[in-house]
C-alpha cells in the first residue's frame, strides 16, 4: 500500500474534513511523509516543518473508488499572513468535494501556480504548499497555491478520481483513450471528461499562470527540457539536490497530461512537473518551498 503525508499548516486543513468521524480518533506523532495511508487528520495550525502531534481520525476503510458526494468543512485560518488574498473553491470533484485554491501575493502580478495533488495517492508535495502559504512572496509576484486538485482520490488513497479515472492521462492535449475502468492509467471516456479537469482548465485560463508547478512521487527528479522552462527545472534540480534527469515511468503512457496541456495551450504558460522521492523527510520541507520562490523569479 502506499504511503502518505499529513500536511503541516494552514493550506491542508481545508481538505481533511471528509473521512468519517463515527470512532474516536487517535493521536499520533508523524513525520512528513510517514503517516499510515488508512487515517486523515485534523491539523493544528503550525509554523514549524518538524515533527508535528495530530489528533487522527479513521479514514473511511472502502475500497471501492466510488466517493459519496461529501462538501468539505468550512475553514477557519486562525492567523492568515498579511497578503493573504483568499480562497477559492474553484470546482467540485466527482465524487462531490470541493476543489479550494489559496491567494497570496500581489494581485495582477506576474502569476505562479503550485499543484500539489493530482495523483490521490502521491501527496508527498502538500507539506511544501503549507510551508507556501507562510513564507515572504516577492514582491510582484501573484502565488496560487492548489493543494488537492484531486480530493476524492486523496481521502481514499487512491491515484485516480471518484469515477476512477487518472486525472493526468485525462487533458484534452493529446489525449489518447488509454485501457479501461479499473485500470490505474484509465483516461476517462474522452478528453477533460472529469469535472476535475474541467475546473483546472477554467481556472487556469482565467488566471493565465506563466509558470505551473507540479508534484508528483516517487522517481525523485526532475526531467530536463530544451524549452524555455527548462533553466528554471535545472535551477529547481540544484537547489533541491534532485536530479535533473529524464522521467521515464515502466507502463507509463504520456498522454492527456496536464503539465502539457497547461505549456501547450495557455499564452506564454511554462509547466513542469517535480518528481519527489517515496516520502518527503521533514528538513526538506524549505528546502523546496525556497526553491519554488527562488526560480519564481525566474520568471
Amino acid at each position: 500500500m502506499s504511503r502518505r503525508p499529513f500536511a503541516v499548516g494552514l493550506l491542508a486543513m481545508a481538505f481533511l474534513a471528509a473521512c468519517s468521524t463515527s470512532d474516536a480518533g487517535g493521536v499520533a506523532e508523524t513525520t512528513v511523509g510517514t503517516a499510515s495511508a488508512d487515517t486523515i487528520g485534523t491539523i493544528p495550525s503550525t509554523t514549524s516543518t518538524s515533527t508535528t502531534t495530530t489528533t487522527l481520525a479513521p479514514a473511511s476503510t472502502s475500497t471501492s473508488t466510488t466517493v459519496a458526494p461529501t462538501t468539505l468543512a468550512p475553514t477557519t485560518v486562525p492567523v492568515r499572513p498579511a497578503d493573504f488574498l483568499g480562497e477559492e473553491v474553484i470546482g467540485t470533484s466527482a465524487g462531490g468535494r470541493d476543489i479550494t485554491a489559496w491567494h497570496r501575493g500581489t494581485p495582477g502580478g506576474t502569476v505562479i501556480l503550485v499543484v500539489g495533488v493530482i495523483h490521490g495517492n502521491e501527496n508527498a508535495g502538500l507539506p511544501i504548499l503549507d510551508r507556501l502559504g507562510e513564507l515572504p512572496v516577492p514582491a510582484g509576484y501573484d502565488l496560487w497555491l492548489l493543494p488537492l486538485l484531486n480530493p476524492d482520490g486523496y481521502v481514499n488513497d487512491v491515484r485516480g478520481n471518484a469515477n476512477g479515472v487518472d486525472l493526468n492521462r485525462n487533458f484534452p492535449h493529446d489525449w489518447t483513450p488509454i485501457a479501461q475502468p479499473g485500470d490505474w492509467q484509465w483516461s476517462g471516456t474522452g478528453p477533460a471528461s472529469e469535472p476535475e479537469t474541467q475546473a483546472y482548465i477554467a481556472f487556469t485560463e482565467r488566471i493565465q499562470p506563466a509558470l505551473t508547478l507540479w508534484y508528483h512521487q516517487d522517481l525523485n527528479r526532475v526531467s530536463p527540457s530544451s524549452g524555455r522552462d527548462g533553466p528554471l527545472r535545472q535551477r529547481y534540480a540544484e537547489l533541491t539536490g534532485l536530479p535533473y534527469e529524464t522521467v521515464s515511468g515502466v507502463g507509463s503512457v504520456y498522454t492527456g497530461v496536464a503539465a502539457t496541456w497547461t505549456r501547450r495551450s495557455l499564452p506564454d504558460a511554462m509547466s513542469f512537473i517535480v518528481e519527489l522521492g517515496p516520502t518527503l523527510p521533514a528538513d526538506q520541507v524549505d528546502v523546496h518551498a525556497n526553491a519554488v520562490l527562488a526560480i519564481a523569479q525566474m520568471v
